[in-house]
């Protein structure tokens, strides 16, 4: 499987906080049947320079890279970040290319989850009239969605690919987050079902529990697309 979505550089984020966290967690995937993680740290660049968060971020990832290799882990860590649509990021990619996943062309991106869905289809609007294609970070959890799942429909219409989290999957931030990732599942709008894993223990990047409900629910060939071939297309810029 392949893991397209979590915090898994030490210290960067709200993920792991250590480098033992990270082998843990690395552990975890490998333990579950994942054989490629992607490490998407949050990116806010209102918060700091760009260019030193992007520079800070491929020195985690390579030391990431390093330690996982000594231990002899059979998991490859691909490159991303999540980054959140502000007015800071859409200044700075007038001018300067933004960190893809695996450097395929698509941008795993997030808002806070209180935006309106009329701001933040514009912000996504800009940037695909820039050239990007999109992976939406968990679109069940934001406020407008729970509101209206019809809005999910909307995004997958425009080409957004819709990632859902596994723990919206197992009811871990609330019915009403379960419900919309089911009703955009039950419609065949998502694209990509990942861990967004922040730690060893609570939420962890472990997806044999959730590849099994998938294939229960809607079939082994959806949990095969979900965390595995779309996932791959996605890292090969398809």
């Amino acid at each position: 499987m392949i893991d397209l979505h979590a915090h898994i550089i030490p210290g960067f984020d709200d993920g792991a906080q250590t480098i033992e966290d990270a082998l843990d967690m690395a552990r975890t995937a490998v333990g579950s049947g994942v054989r490629i993680m992607t490490a998407t740290s949050h990116a806010d660049f209102s918060s700091l320079d760009p260019q030193i968060m992007i520079q800070e971020y491929r020195r985690g990832l390579s030391a990431l890279r390093s330690a996982i290799g000594r231990v002899r882990l059979p998991l490859r860590i691909a490159s991303g970040m999540e980054l959140l649509v502000n007015e800071s990021l859409l200044h700075y990619a007038e001018n300067h290319p933004l960190p893809s996943l695996n450097g395929s062309g698509y941008l795993l991106v997030e808002f806070y989850f209180d935006i309106g869905y009329g701001e933040a289809l514009r912000r996504l609007e800009v940037l695909r009239k820039m050239g990007y294609r999109l992976v939406l970070a968990h679109p069940e959890r934001y406020d407008f969605t729970k509101q209206d799942a019809g809005r999910a429909a909307e995004l997958a219409d425009r080409g957004i690919i819709l990632q859902i989290n596994k723990g919206s999957l197992l009811r871990e931030f609330g019915e009403r987050s379960y419900h919309a990732a089911e009703w955009i599942l039950s419609r065949g709008l998502a694209g990509v079902v990942a861990s967004d894993a922040h730690d060893p223990v609570l939420r962890t990047p472990d997806l044999a529990e959730v590849a099994d409900v998938l294939a229960m629910d809607y079939g082994a060939e959806a949990a095969e697309v979900l965390l595995k071939k779309r996932p791959a297309e996605v890292l090969k810029g398809k």
